[in-house]
């Protein structure tokens, strides 16, 4: 498995670098075709200046991104530095003993505050390599779990995937600059050629194909960077597993971070969701179970002696106080199962969760452990999602384009009568078909919500397999829901600027995703709103969508001392489909006078 990583982590930069060599060799091969000597080799070197150019951008950004993220994490996502001897004993030591061994330099850690649970590593090389954490690393997983994820970053660091993505994301770059400069240079070619213009010609002929070509290449290499990503993280989960002998570990808290299933230590979240007590008391308990306020005192991290008395324990425990493998198994089944997930697959740095535990099961397999999730990978879904999908991609993707096409299409009726007023029913008619497409679009999306919705937790939703249940929502498809619980965080750990929070009830963590009808509205609720409402229970009715990260796309959120947020995205799908159907009847008015009618 180890070697068959690295195969395809080297094949796959090698096949990169191939686009760029078969691109720059193809224009220079045509440069001299088509052109003498001298302007050959003039033509050679505009070809070579995009790849100058990107390189020089990529070894810049290299040099000085550490630095420009260490500036942004500590102004944006309130990020103090602290020593690694000041997390809590079983981590600073697991810390200084990987350093130690793989001769890497760790000296302090980012700790961001804000309980959504996120672990990140940035750098150069081994030497000045980053690690940073979120609270909700600390507070939502056991010690083991915590080693776990950290020994992932690790792995980034060790593999040096700081420089071995860097080279690779050249690639794109290089091939969009061929892009962008031939594009330039055939507009150029094509003003200065004429029948004598040898060297215009030449330039142009070069340009056209180097417009085309590098332009797939580009898309090409975007998706095998992508791909190449996907595999440095398996990587990545493969060392920490190795290095802690604990693959269980690392799945586990995949499990709790991807799919949230985690729960309130029940001592603090009585008087955390208690209507009855006041808010700054609320808040303050929520500070100190979340280990907000009190740790090493001067720093404000965390108090390193009620580490242990403050994990949270998680969602749907067996009777040795373990995550139930059923209910893991369950959770993951819309990874597999759903034709969304490979979707999303390709588009994303990180492999599916669902496939992150398979391989690690592999692992633990390869050194004679039990598998964790031995029903992991069974049909879990009983009815096949695929025709849900295809009419999502349908709703989402093609019928945006028929909104023009079905129009211009009923305008084609001129042809066929040669009068205009047959042109503008066939248009009226196009805009009908198209606001009946619309509205369609609109009620999958947002279907209705019931004020008597039932109240459920983010669990339910998150494992349910059922039939025309929650198992259905993909990121276009809604399913109603109400929740009740906590925020906790925001959706982007610590961002200022992240309008989105978290939720968390009994059973687990959800993110809410606050999507208003202006788009203002989201700057002035993430500097403005979302701080008072760390700490507070909410209610919430919206609509549960599934992407590899469970979310909830709010309608209306309320607090108990009468905040209110609503979300109102879905008026403007309705106002879309008023102004098709008002356009419609326009076009057909326009024209049924003017045939007798």
């Amino acid at each position: 498995m180890k070697l068959r990583l690295v195969f395809r982590g080297m094949l796959t930069l090698t096949f990169l670098w191939g686009l760029v060599y078969a691109l720059v060799m193809g224009a220079v091969a045509l440069a001299y075709y088509y052109g003498s000597f001298t302007e050959a080799l003039g033509m050679s070197a505009l070809i070579l200046f995009p790849v100058v150019v990107s390189l020089g951008i990529i070894l810049l950004q290299f040099l000085i991104s550490p630095w420009l993220l260490d500036l942004s994490f500590r102004w944006m996502h309130r990020m103090t530095w602290i020593e690694v001897s000041q997390l809590p004993p079983h981590l600073a030591q697991y810390i200084v003993d990987q350093s130690q061994l793989h001769n890497i330099s760790i000296k302090k850690v980012g700790m961001i505050h804000d309980n959504m649970p996120t672990a990140l590593t940035y750098g150069r090389f081994k030497k000045n390599a980053r690690i940073v954490l979120s609270d909700g690393i600390l507070n939502l997983l056991t010690p083991e779990e915590q080693k776990a994820v950290v020994g992932h970053e690790i792995g980034h660091i060790v593999h040096m995937d700081f420089l071995f993505m860097t080279i690779a994301s050249a690639v794109p770059m290089i091939m969009y600059t061929f892009y962008i400069f031939s594009r330039g240079l055939l507009r150029s070619g094509a003003l200065s050629s004429g029948g004598d213009n040898k060297a215009g010609a030449a330039i142009a002929a070069v340009a056209v194909v180097t417009v085309v070509v590098s332009y797939l290449f580009y898309l090409i290499s975007q998706f095998m960077v992508l791909f190449l990503s996907r595999v440095r993280e398996y990587y990545a989960d493969r060392f920490s597993g190795e290095q802690t002998g604990n693959p269980k570990a690392l799945s586990t808290a995949l499990v709790k971070i991807a799919y949230g299933m985690v729960s309130t230590q029940a001592q603090y979240s009585e008087t955390i969701n208690d209507k009855t007590v006041d808010r700054r008391t609320r808040v303050r308990t929520y500070r100190r179970s979340s280990m907000y306020s009190n740790s090493t005192r001067s720093l404000n991290i965390f108090d390193i002696k009620a580490a242990k008395g403050l994990v949270m324990t998680a969602y749907a425990q067996s009777a040795g106080g373990e995550l139930s493998p059923e209910m893991i198994v369950r959770a993951a089944a819309w990874d597999l199962e759903s034709p969304w997930g490979g979707f999303l697959e390709l588009q994303s740095t990180h492999p599916l969760t669902a496939k992150r535990l398979l391989a690690l099961d592999d692992l633990a397999e390869e050194n004679n452990m039990k598998r964790a999730f031995p029903t992991l990978g069974t049909d879990q879904i009983k009815e096949s999602l695929w025709d849900e999908f295809l009419v999502d991609v349908f709703l989402l993707y093609i019928v945006p384009i028929l909104t023009f096409v079905l129009p211009g299409l009923g305008a084609l009726s001129y042809f066929y009568d040669s009068s205009t007023q047959w042109m503008w029913i066939g248009i009226g008619s196009g805009l009908g078909l198209a606001v009946l497409l619309w509205i369609w679009r609109v009620v999958v999306r947002y279907p209705k919500l019931d004020e008597e919705l039932q109240l459920v937790n983010a669990m339910t939703a998150v494992t349910d397999v059922s039939d025309d249940g929650y198992a259905e929502a993909s990121p276009f498809r809604g399913k109603p829901i109400r929740l009740q619980g906590t925020i906790i965080g925001r959706g982007t750990p610590g961002y200022y600027l992240s309008e989105d929070v978290v939720l968390q009830d009994p059973s687990g963590i959800i993110t809410l995703d606050y999507n208003p009808l202006f788009g203002f509205m989201r700057w002035f609720t993430a500097l403005f709103r979302v701080d008072r409402l760390i700490g507070n229970q909410v209610t919430v009715i919206g609509w549960y969508r599934r992407t590899p990260r469970p979310i909830v796309m709010i309608k209306r959120m309320e607090t108990p001392d009468g905040q209110v947020f609503r979300s109102n995205k879905n008026i403007a799908g309705w106002v879309l489909v008023g102004l098709l159907a008002l356009g419609a009847l326009v076009c057909i008015f326009m024209g049924l006078p003017s045939i007798g009618w």
